[in-house]
């Protein structure tokens, strides 16, 4: 059922985000927020549910970016081995701990696609501008909280049981043995 959740409300954040917040894929103004749900996947699921969720938005993402086919494909699941990779080794789970990592590796993590991208295709995409990958991490930092909030309550939910097992128990007919 989490997977299920999570795969239902990443598809909405992919749309949201390419419909109405991209007006093209390099505005520098446009919330990462699949970016954020990559962080929560790499941080606080185990790996097997974590990539069942990544790919089916990542094959939506690439479609309705209109970038290059894979380079959504490479930002997420780079940021989400990397993340993976550093998270084994933070001392805690809390977020106020996770926020400058996930922004931090969003930079980088972009940073070494770009370069991966300009080495295959010379010329072919925007050229790197620093404050514009800037103003995106801070964004991504901006919405990280909010969403990491919404996504901890949405795995709460989705982790409860419909039907209580201890209420379809059957009872033995023998009083002397019921404790």
């Amino acid at each position: 059922m989490v997977v299920l959740h999570f795969i239902v409300v990443g598809l909405l954040l992919v749309i949201l985000q390419t419909t109405l917040c991209m007006r093209t894929p390099v505005s520098f103004m446009a919330p990462d927020f699949y970016y954020v749900l990559v962080a929560y996947l790499a941080l606080r699921l185990d790996m097997l549910r974590g990539l069942i969720v990544l790919l089916p938005l990542v094959c939506v993402l690439d479609v309705l970016s209109g970038t290059i086919l894979g380079t959504y494909a490479l930002l997420c699941f780079g940021g989400y081995f990397f993340l993976r990779q550093l998270a084994v080794k933070l001392p805690g789970n809390e977020i106020l701990y996770h926020l400058p990592l996930i922004s931090l590796s969003f930079l980088a993590v972009s940073w070494a696609v770009y370069l991966l991208l300009e080495l295959l295709q010379p010329g072919q995409q925007a050229a790197w501008s620093w404050w514009k990958m800037l103003m995106r991490m801070l964004l991504v930092a901006l919405c990280s909280y909010p969403l990491f909030l919404l996504f901890d309550v949405m795995q709460k939910y989705s982790q409860r049981s419909f039907l209580s097992w201890s209420r379809l128990r059957l009872r033995s007919d023998n009083r002397r043995r019921r404790t």
